[in-house]
């Protein structure tokens, strides 16, 4: 949304917010987002060789999101969706390398803002660098900057660097209404954790970032309970989407949309003092293994400190979920990736309903993920009378916001394609004209299913494909 159009509704809700806030009322709002984190290996969700004593005190004190998934198996289009509640072709933010989120849209963020929150933002990539659309409606948002002590040829910044720029704005915010993004980015390619987790996860570096991280949700906690904000607020934990590790013969993210990488962690945990806006049991921990998604956070945190949501969103408020009103929601989960189209290769689309869940590719599958949650066996053909349903629902939200971006946005900053090679991604762009994607290659066919441990560690687990290059 343009500046001047919040302009006025921000004074008019400062106003309002000075007057009218409960003493019962969340005083703040705390979204930490994990970058690439798997939600199978993190302890809440029953990994068992890490120790991540902060998220297990979130999931202990608040609602465990079982079957929460991403929109995209990349972060850009990931947190677009979490911030507006749309999917991505609504919003128009469907790559990494797209142009960023257009003005016209609502933000979480100026939401609060034009209710007289206090709004900071402090990001770990260049992927959400300010240029890239997310700023909208922050009045302090950090990215990652020239000088810093940064990693990946200064392409993103430690995790306990952005934690000590958000407790430095946490310090000027005093008494006021708030609304604080920490964004984690150290599960990322490389997996370099510091010491002792180094040491500690020599096995299993990837492992080693998370605690790392874990460790800084502590210290955010902590910060929070020190000021008196953490029983007043409302503390978010979600990812953007998860990694492969060379399942499928995919190294790390982005082209296949299997539960490896859609599949993310959402814990929700509600302040002390909050119980008496929910009613008894509200804030009784629970864990909820019905699907939602991340374009439901929006909207949910808005109707927990009873604020409208914008009209028309693609997500829906959870709290009837968390209170017990109702049991499921009977959610449809849509997701994609259409960085596949960058090598030439076709993309790909899922739609999810309760237990199937179905890809639309040049070569579908449809799994019930119920009986196969590792998705190994391929019913499509089964149940073909389901899948034709699922594939037509799929292409219909595809073509919700109309024209691919690629053909018609304006091109994106040569910096932009040099900050996101420089983290490994693909951004030789062909999707210049529409394309066919029945007559391009299925992604699947196209990564080696069989990449020796130099392949993977190498990155070249591409094998050679009509249309697509050798390897990334």
């Amino acid at each position: 949304m343009r500046a001047t159009t919040l302009a006025l509704a921000t004074g008019l809700a400062v106003v309002a917010t000075v007057f009218h806030l409960s003493p019962r009322a969340p005083i703040g709002v705390v979204l930490v987002t994990l970058d690439t984190t798997r939600v199978d290996r993190l302890s809440p969700y029953g990994f068992m060789n890490v120790s991540l004593p902060h998220l297990e005190r979130l999931a202990r004190e608040g609602v465990v999101f079982d079957q929460a998934t991403s929109v995209a198996p990349l972060t850009l289009p990931a947190h677009t969706s979490l911030f507006t509640g749309l999917v991505p072709p609504r919003h128009g933010v469907r790559d990494n390398a797209d142009p960023a989120l257009a003005d016209a849209h609502t933000t979480l963020a100026e939401v609060l803002q034009s209710r007289g929150y206090r709004t900071g933002g402090f990001v770990g990539s260049v992927v959400l660098n300010p240029d890239r659309g997310l700023k909208q409606g922050f009045e302090t948002y950090s990215g990652v900057g020239a000088g810093e002590s940064v990693r990946g040829a200064g392409r993103q910044r430690r995790a306990d660097a952005v934690v000590n720029d958000a407790l430095q704005w946490l310090d000027g915010v005093a008494g006021a209404p708030f609304f604080l993004w920490v964004h984690l980015y150290v599960a990322h390619r490389p997996y370099d954790p510091p010491e002792t987790y180094a040491s500690t996860y020599s096995h299993n570096p990837y492992v080693g970032e998370i605690a790392f991280a874990d460790a800084q949700i502590g210290r955010l906690l902590e910060a929070l309970e020190q000021r008196r904000l953490l029983d007043r607020s409302v503390v978010v934990v979600a990812g953007d989407h998860g990694e492969s590790l060379g399942e499928r013969g995919e190294r790390d993210h982005g082209i296949l949309i299997y539960e490896n990488v859609l599949r993310v962690p959402l814990i929700i945990r509600l302040g002390a003092r909050l119980g008496a806006r929910l009613g008894p049991g509200a804030l009784a921990p629970t864990r909820i293994g019905e699907v939602v998604r991340l374009t439901d956070i929006m909207p949910t945190v808005l109707d927990l400190l009873h604020v409208p949501a914008p009209a028309s969103l693609d997500g829906v408020s959870l709290t009837p979920l968390m209170h017990g009103r109702v049991r499921d929601l009977d959610l449809e989960a849509y997701a994609e990736s259409t960085y596949p189209e960058r090598f030439g290769w076709s993309s790909l689309r899922t739609i999810r309903v309760g237990r199937y869940k179905l890809i639309d590719a040049p070569r579908p599958e449809l799994f019930d993920l119920d009986r196969d949650p590792f998705e190994e066996t391929n019913i499509f053909a089964e149940r073909r009378s389901l899948g034709d349903l699922m594939l037509a629902r799929a292409e219909t939200v595809a073509k919700a916001g109309g024209q691919h971006p690629a053909s018609a946005a304006p091109a994106v900053a040569a910096e932009v394609h040099e900050r996101l090679a420089a983290l490994g991604y693909a951004v030789a762009d062909r999707r210049r004209q529409p394309l066919d994607r029945a007559r391009l290659p299925d992604p699947k066919d196209c990564l080696s299913k069989s990449a020796d441990a130099s392949e993977f560690a190498s990155g070249t687990m591409f094998r050679p494909c009509a249309g697509a290059p050798s390897k990334r």
